[in-house]
């Protein structure tokens, strides 16, 4: 019998959605899987993530990874030397229609079309609906939700205990198409996600996922959610704001440009093109 080592973040709901759908993919193979959230994995794969990498969900398969998000049945099987079972079918992610153009977009925002809410316990699950009805690569299976959700809820109760808002997020149409999230650093630390590694980990919030909606225009939207996230900096009880920011990356996940527009200050560098970019806010 092989073993694989799965390694997660519960800090992306996604997540539950690939390790159902990698349990699917093995089911009657000589494969056992064991599976970890960051926080509880051995050090020897701990050991695997670079500080300037977010963890996801990755495979090591003697302690060799062989595939991470977004993960691949056939990458999978050929590193596993499992021949593809023919009478196995395609389970894909369904995807959401396209939205709108930016100017679109930019003419809601100024008609007062798009609502923006600082994230709160009484509307987490609101926010979480994005990443499961709206995701901009693919939404999850809906069999895969309720997972997905539990695996998210645990990290927002760690967060309630320290902070009333974790970041904000906007709807249009009654659909969340983007969020912006917060936390306290030693969560996301806690979790693997890219943090800064200065200063007392009990002073800072960092910003751990910028994220829009399928179709949305993500450079424009970025920039209106740092605005409004701007908007609530006085309902954060701590005073010190991270973000990672990436080079030549405009409208990705860690999005470099938006924190030098709004006044963040390059305070660490973790990689050639990857810094932590903080801000006292007020």
């Amino acid at each position: 019998m092989q073993t694989i080592e799965v390694v997660y973040s519960p800090l992306c709901e996604a997540t539950g959605a690939m390790i159902g759908k990698l349990r699917q993919w093995l089911e009657g193979t000589d494969v056992r899987i064991k599976i970890y959230p960051f926080d509880r994995c051995p050090q020897r794969l701990k050991s695997k993530f670079q500080k300037s990498e977010n963890c996801f969900i990755d495979i090591f398969y003697c302690e060799n990874r062989i595939d991470a998000v977004p993960l691949h049945r056939d990458r999978i099987y050929a590193a596993l030397g499992i021949r593809r079972a023919i009478t196995q079918e395609d389970d894909e992610s369904t995807m959401p229609v396209p939205a709108m153009t930016s100017r679109q977009l930019m003419n809601a925002f100024h008609a007062e079309q798009i609502s923006f809410y600082p994230i709160r316990p009484d509307n987490y699950t609101d926010e979480m609906s994005m990443c499961l009805c709206n995701y901009p690569f693919g939404n999850p299976p809906r069999q895969f939700h309720q997972e997905c959700m539990t695996i998210k809820a645990q990290v927002f109760s760690e967060v309630w205990a320290l902070e009333d808002i974790a970041g904000i997020y906007a709807k249009y149409n009654g659909n969340v198409i983007g969020l912006l999230e917060v936390m306290p650093r030693e969560i996301l630390k806690k979790y693997g996600y890219m943090t800064g590694t200065t200063g007392k980990d009990s002073a800072y919030l960092s910003i751990g996922c910028y994220e829009i909606g399928y179709g949305i225009p993500r450079v424009e939207m970025i920039d209106l959610l740092m605005q409004q996230l701007i908007a609530v900096f006085p309902l954060f009880h701590r005073r010190q704001m991270e973000g990672i920011g990436i080079y030549e990356w405009n409208d990705g996940f860690n999005p470099y440009w938006v924190y030098e527009k709004y006044g963040f200050e390059k305070s660490e560098r973790l990689s050639e093109n990857t810094v932590v970019m903080s801000k006292m806010i007020t």
